[in-house]
């Protein structure tokens, strides 16, 4: 019964009532009033766009235009994937109970449907679809970016119900990666002369990948397959992480979430603006956003504090010993090396092969902000904001610090001789011999100062 049953009223109910609870919420007079205004700001925001496109003739617009469109896909399709996958992954769930008379597959389709409708979407929609109505005459800007958006958010549907069904490693998920790549390759050739065949096949490839999964995945998607409730709700990545990670997600990742942003953009609008044939007009942005900088500025160098719970328990039972030095390495290592290879792909995909050589100065700055990281962290460790917002991140960690570091990037970027880098490099490199050394011999002076400042 369960395998031919049909959804008959269920899903015009669903639907309805997830409209309903989207553009017209019972919460209070106050939501419904915020959900018009940015519904009426979207609309009005789309015909300002059409007319921008309507003036594209002009010669100051037809300069910027290019960069304005790449600018504003990129900004769909990250939002698409940062709704769904940050700060943790929003599980798929079943929208009907086991016991309801639907087939599994009606479910995936039901999930599906209900997860499309969402305020940020329907007002994104909105907003473009005026912008059609306006400018008529260049409708393949809007509906590249209404394609870019469904796409996206199919993508994000996809890859989300194999890992909310556990398939770690399924087939599909090179299919997907391969969606999200094509996305990224339109984005970074708009003139190229395939561009249109390019866009049409990367807004449809995540449907035919979509129609894969309904066809071998979704008659799996049962309970067997999902997570409980108590996963769903911490998110399934999480529950794979261990301790440490934990602890530092939940502390740290607006700081580092927010870092990785502005280094990304900074980096692909220095490459859009800056770059006149194989010169960068200007080096103050492109050395702060290329070396791990930023990071190290928001949280990194006062680690410990963003780990005042673990820290302060470990010195409460053995005192400063080989644990605290190895979760400063198992933390701080793998979001640099992230960040060095978003650095890499920056530059070898968006900046002339002249700069490739400062691929070199990415391990060398890397070495020496995990040194002054280290000495940060324990000598210059303190309490971190309860809540964490833009304002006051530079302030959770220490300035002094923080001045050290950018010092250091801004002379290993301008230093004109590579062995002055490479001895710059090692000499602050190895001066955290000092700092591990006192940490090994649990040094009592170092011991006081370290819980002093994290006011354990």
């Amino acid at each position: 019964m369960a395998d031919h049953a049909t959804l008959g009223h269920f899903l015009p109910f669903l639907l309805r009532r997830r409209l309903q609870a989207v553009l017209w919420p019972d919460k209070s007079g106050t939501t419904r009033a915020i959900t018009v205004v940015l519904l009426v700001l979207a609309m009005a925001y789309g015909a300002g766009f059409g007319l921008f496109l309507n003036a594209s003739y002009l010669e100051g617009v037809a300069t910027y235009l290019p960069i304005m469109l790449t600018g504003f896909y990129a900004g769909l399709l990250t939002t698409a994937l940062l709704v769904d996958f940050m700060p943790t992954l929003r599980p798929v769930t079943r929208p009907l109970p086991e016991h309801f008379p639907v087939s599994a597959r009606q479910n995936v389709v039901t999930a599906f449907l209900l997860d499309l409708i969402t305020l940020r979407r329907i007002t994104i929609m909105a907003g473009l679809l005026v912008a059609l109505g306006v400018a008529p005459g260049h409708a393949s800007v809007p509906g590249f970016g209404l394609l870019l958006l469904l796409g996206a958010a199919v993508l994000s549907f996809n890859a989300r119900l194999l890992v909310s069904m556990r398939r770690w490693r399924h087939p599909l998920l090179l299919g997907h990666a391969l969606s999200l790549a094509l996305m990224l390759w339109w984005l970074a050739y708009p003139e190229a002369r395939y561009t249109t065949a390019l866009g049409v096949g990367m807004s449809l490839l995540p449907w035919l990948l979509w129609a894969a999964q309904l066809r071998w995945v979704a008659p799996q998607f049962s309970a067997r397959f999902l997570p409980t409730e108590t996963e769903a709700a911490t998110g399934i990545a999480q529950t794979r992480l261990p301790l440490e990670w934990k602890v530092y997600r939940s502390k740290a990742w607006k700081a580092m979430l927010t870092g990785m942003l502005m280094k990304t953009g900074m980096l692909v609008v220095t490459a859009l603006v800056f770059v006149k044939g194989t010169k960068l007009t200007t080096q103050g942005f492109f050395y702060f956003t290329f070396l791990p900088v930023i990071g190290f500025t928001y949280a990194n160098n006062n680690l410990f504090g963003f780990m005042k719970s673990m820290v302060a328990n470990e010195m409460l039972r053995l005192g400063l010993t080989r644990r605290v030095l190895l979760l400063y390495l198992r933390l701080v290592g793998p979001v640099v090396l992230i960040d060095c290879l978003v650095s890499a792909v920056a530059l070898l995909g968006l900046y002339p092969a002249s700069y490739w050589p400062l691929l070199w100065l990415l391990p060398l700055c890397a070495a020496a902000l995990m040194s002054l990281g280290l000495w940060g962290s324990l000598y210059q460790a303190q309490p971190v904001a309860e809540t964490v917002e833009f304002g006051n991140m530079r302030k959770n960690t220490s300035t002094l610090m923080s001045l050290l570091t950018i010092a250091v990037a801004l002379s290993l970027y301008f230093l004109p001789w590579w062995w002055a880098r490479i001895a710059l490099a090692a000499l602050v490199a190895g001066s955290a011999w000092w700092p591990i050394r006192q940490a090994l011999r649990n040094d009592g002076a170092l011991r006081r100062r370290l819980w002093h400042g994290l006011h354990a």
